[in-house]
């Protein structure tokens, strides 16, 4: 198998809403983060995140503590509000692109987006893959897991999209194996 891929970590900053609008119970959340970090870094090198609280700032710690490599970006000028997260990556970038420049372009530091649960700015990174194929012909593949969201990405966007779902740690395995395969 290929070399181990650089993954975008997205989701929400509000992590209720994996549970308002999943089935991930609150009380079960530290084991879906433990388990989904044993099986992301069977296949993942690292993971870039926005160190900004929610779900991907804490699959990033749970990541970390297994020995996975966690890149935190910023926007330029806004170092300030995210501080405090610093200690949880590994090493921490700032993005000179401003906000619209790091919900759109993050990606483009990594092979794929994996994305736990959605929020806007979540469907931005996702739905700008898109323009990432058009225009740049770098195809991102997205992981969206189904425990997080209530339904799927309507086809008006996920046609244009490389969008695969997963429902377990067995079947996330299974996508990154086979991205892994296709590199």
């Amino acid at each position: 198998m290929k070399n181990k891929l650089i993954s975008l970590l997205a989701g929400p900053t509000d992590k209720t809403k994996i549970f308002r609008f999943g089935i991930i119970k609150p009380e079960e959340y530290e084991t879906y983060l433990r388990e989904t970090s044993e099986t992301l870094i069977k296949h993942i090198e690292s993971i870039n995140i926005i160190p900004d609280e929610g779900v991907p700032l804490d699959l990033a710690k749970s990541f970390r503590i297994i020995g996975g490599a966690v890149i935190g970006y910023f926007p330029k000028g806004t170092h300030n509000q995210f501080y405090r997260n610093f200690i949880y990556c590994s090493d921490v970038e700032e993005f000179d692109s401003g906000w619209f420049g790091l919900n759109t372009c993050l990606s483009l530091r990594g092979d794929i987006i994996i994305a736990l649960g959605l929020s806007p700015g979540t469907m931005v990174e996702i739905s700008y893959t898109k323009y990432h194929m058009k225009y740049l012909k770098r195809e991102l593949p997205v992981l969206l897991d189904m425990r997080t969201i209530t339904n799927r990405i309507p086809i008006e966007v996920s046609e244009d999209i490389d969008l695969r779902y997963f429902s377990n740690n067995k079947e996330l395995d299974s996508n990154l194996s086979a991205i892994r395969s296709e590199r």
